[in-house]
């Protein structure tokens, strides 16, 4: 009888052996798959609509309305009658778009007309109205095209800023488009930290006249996504663009802005304090 129980004994043992030898690499494997995946998964950026749920926050100091157009969105400023920050996602075959430029400057219909610039405040000044989101990168569409030409996407820029380094850098963002196949653009002007003093202003609007200007690049579908931040004076340049690459916090602080607050911290924060040109250039 006891070596009855004995030999049961011993076969449950070798049963529960070979079933943990059989188990085991199932088990690993799925343990290694949980681990390989992070708490915040880069893949997660595949997931987001950017022209949604990827908007700038902008500092409770200064004056915002946030307005919708068909191709890009921006936070308007009814104060110095600029915007806070204008917003849109390029692609690479929105690039192949032909729509010819019409430059039917005008006033924007989402702003009251006591809080917008007008074409009179413009006229005479000695300044460009300067698009912030280029129209040049709305061919694709004959009605986003048009939109590009609202008021509230200008500010004031001398003519060989806007027509010289500004420009240059539109056409190098529409180069890394067409590259990573598509990219997230928020550009502006740096405004003052207050309304309180006085500052550079043109018409009898007083749309005010910026000293410096930012842009800064997301390349979210890239093998390796990547930030870049430019930051330029209201001048002409003949400097390479590569002299005007900041890091993205430096914009934030500079313009009390937070960009792209949708992504994981562990992600922005890397994203946005890093900058490495050979990325870019």
């Amino acid at each position: 009888m006891n070596k009855k129980r004995f030999l049961i004994a011993a076969l449950l043992i070798i049963l529960v052996v070979v079933l943990a030898v059989w188990l085991l690499p199932s088990l690993q494997s799925q343990q290694t798959e949980v681990c390989r995946v992070p708490k915040n998964n880069p893949d997660t950026l595949f997931g987001i609509d950017y022209e949604i749920d990827a908007l700038p926050i902008t500092s409770d100091g200064y004056a915002s309305q946030l307005i919708s157009h068909s191709a890009y969105k921006l936070s308007y400023n009814k104060d110095y009658k600029v915007p806070n920050w204008v917003f849109y996602e390029l692609l690479r075959e929105e690039l192949e778009g032909n729509n010819p430029r019409k430059d039917n400057f005008r006033s924007d219909p989402l702003v009251a007309f006591d809080e917008s610039a007008t074409l009179s405040d413009y006229r005479n000044s000695g300044y460009d109205r300067g698009h912030i989101a280029p129209a040049a990168d709305f061919s694709w569409d004959a009605t986003a095209k048009d939109e590009s030409f609202y008021l509230s996407n200008m500010c004031p820029q001398t003519p060989s800023f806007n027509r010289g380094i500004w420009k240059r850098l539109e056409d190098q963002v529409r180069a890394w488009a067409y590259r990573d196949s598509a990219v997230c653009v928020v550009a502006g002007p740096v405004l003052p930290d207050t309304l309180c003093g006085e500052f550079r202003s043109i018409g009898s609007g007083q749309v005010f006249v910026p000293e410096l200007f930012y842009k800064v690049v997301f390349s979210v579908f890239a093998e390796k996504p990547r930030m870049i931040a430019f930051v330029m004076p209201n001048e002409k340049s003949n400097a390479d663009l590569q002299m005007f690459v900041v890091s993205v916090d430096s914009v934030e602080r500079l313009t009390q802005l937070d960009f792209f607050p949708i992504l994981p911290d562990s992600i922005e924060n890397v994203l946005e304090s890093s900058i490495d040109i050979n990325d870019w250039f």
